[in-house]
């Protein structure tokens, strides 16, 4: 990367965790609020989810893969926590959201400190969970779309 496209990012990374700032508030109230009656506040996770689709999104046009795929697993807890779960897989979502949550803020607030030992078990956590859950979500690749919009523009 040339010195004039790095400045540009670093003021879109510090925007970027200006936002994060105003969105953590809010996402750990709702943990927060999950902890204390997971019944009653299911539609949390709803909320947290959305909250983390955006994180990832940011993430990829920024570059940075990693809070990315972090945000993702993130988003996928989310959506499975908004599911009929036993207690004790509630606890264990809420606890995950809580790890990705808290490593995001740090990894963008730290963009230069090495965490990769750490990341790499978080998300090894994160996989456990989301599989304890039922795993996630089934996804297409942009490959896959474009080889179906291709097929449809033949008929």
């Amino acid at each position: 990367m040339s010195g004039q496209s790095i400045a540009p990012r670093d003021a879109k990374i510090g925007e970027f965790i200006l936002e994060l700032g105003d969105f953590a508030r809010l996402a750990e109230e709702a943990l927060t609020n999950l902890e204390k009656d997971p019944e009653s506040n299911k539609g949390l996770f709803s909320e947290f989810s959305e909250k983390m689709i955006a994180i990832r999104g940011t993430a990829q046009q920024l570059e940075l893969p990693s809070i990315a795929r972090i945000a993702g697993y993130g988003e996928e807890i989310a959506i499975k926590g908004s599911s009929p779960l036993s207690p004790s897989q509630t606890r264990r979502a809420v606890s995950c959201l809580w790890d990705a949550l808290t490593t995001v803020k740090y990894m963008l607030s730290h963009p230069s400190q090495e965490t990769s030992e750490e990341q790499q078990f978080l998300i090894n956590r994160l996989e456990k969970t989301l599989q304890s859950l039922g795993g996630a979500r089934p996804t297409v690749s942009g490959d896959e779309i474009d080889a179906l919009l291709a097929a449809q523009r033949k008929h």
